[in-house]
């Protein structure tokens, strides 16, 4: 096995990956039936233009297992992310997203119950990993983690951060031992109508110099 620079040549596999693990390990379909609009709205802005360091982990054989994706600076992205808006509608005008109307609801709790990050003054930089369930527990993790570190103290960048959810016990676990700690935990009804309750959410932060 092993890790590589992504890049947009990388946006099928990337957003397979994450279709199949974004629902706290397991498949998004639960609650986003839109795999199509999953990949666009979560992974191809990181490959085109918003992202920095992203690393995509691979067999032997070629086999995408993992990757982790990220930006050096969070409201440059959130604004590539707004910008685009236009043309991710004029897609779904076009019918380019199938499963779009069942995964509206969770659109509209997500402009309803928004996110809590921590100050991007302290920590500019974000990232997300995200590994195939065959692949954990075999170091991919530790290795994606140890070379996006990497490339954000190359470009000399002061802080980072992420968001994650209590039941990701495992991840949580990850971050601390690279010297993450939390900065705020909140608690979200975002997925109440999947998960049957409230979810904890927990922002973690590593500064770098």
């Amino acid at each position: 096995m092993h890790v590589r620079k992504v890049n947009p040549n990388d946006l099928e596999a990337l957003g397979q990956i994450a279709y199949q693990t974004g629902f706290f390990g397991a498949s998004a379909e639960r609650f986003f039936p839109s795999q199509n609009l999953f990949r666009d709205l979560w992974v191809e802005p990181y490959l085109e233009g918003a992202g920095c360091c992203g690393w995509i982990a691979q067999s032997e054989a070629g086999k995408p297992l993992g990757y982790i994706l990220g930006t050096c600076d969070l409201p440059s992205y959130q604004r590539w992310f707004v910008q685009h808006l236009p043309q991710l509608s004029l897609r779904a005008l076009r019918g380019n997203y199938s499963g779009l109307w069942p995964s509206l609801p969770y659109l509209l709790r997500m402009a309803r119950y928004p996110s809590h990050p921590a100050p991007t003054q302290l920590y500019p930089a974000q990232l997300h990993i995200n590994l195939l369930p065959e692949s954990r527990g075999l170091g991919l993790g530790k290795t994606l983690l140890e070379s996006y570190l990497e490339c954000l103290r190359r470009k000399n960048i002061p802080g980072v951060q992420l968001s994650t959810t209590r039941e990701n016990t495992a991840a949580i676990g990850l971050y601390q031992k690279f010297g993450f700690g939390v900065y705020s935990e909140y608690s979200s009804p975002l997925w109440r109508p999947w998960l049957g309750r409230d979810a904890t959410h927990v922002v973690m932060g590593l500064k770098l110099r």
